[in-house]
């Protein structure tokens, strides 16, 4: 049987130079968010999303 509680370093693997380790939690309206999980991969699309906001406010 597999173990219930792998540890969080084995849990995910991923080939980021950072791992994803943090979370935040964000309101949004229904219809945002029906538009949101209507993207292929919508986490990723979010993640790229902030990224390209902080990268145009800290230019």
């Amino acid at each position: 049987m597999p173990n219930p509680n792998p540890s969080p370093k084995t849990r995910f693997k991923s080939d980021r130079p950072e791992p994803l380790s943090s979370k935040i939690t964000v309101r949004l309206t229904d219809s945002m968010l029906q538009e949101l999980k209507a993207q292929e991969n919508y986490r990723e699309f979010i993640r790229q999303a902030i990224a390209e906001k902080l990268q145009s406010s800290s230019a």
